[in-house]
């Protein structure tokens, strides 16, 4: 697969309060799909928020990252659950 692309992109959006929304831009097979984290940035006015936001972007990108691996793991054949062909003894 040459497409260097990330098939998952972490995009921002203002809100009308104000805020930022992120969501994952989601593009797959030519189908171009969202996915809205409920997560928002706030307006910086001090250290506190610049730190909330730090970690707010933080867990967007955590979760941009697990659906980064499943996705490569639904593409790649491994469905998620690999207990189906381990055998316990």
């Amino acid at each position: 697969m040459g497409n260097s692309k990330e098939p998952i992109r972490l995009r921002k959006r203002k809100t009308k309060s104000g805020n930022t929304s992120l969501y994952l831009d989601i593009y797959l097979n030519r189908e171009r799909s969202y996915e809205y984290l409920k997560l928002y940035l706030i307006p910086e006015r001090n250290r506190a928020d610049k730190e909330k936001n730090r970690e707010t972007l933080q867990l967007a990108e955590a979760i941009k990252s697990k659906r980064v691996v499943e996705l490569r793991n639904g593409e790649f054949g491994f469905k998620n659950g690999f207990a189906t062909d381990t055998l316990f003894f």
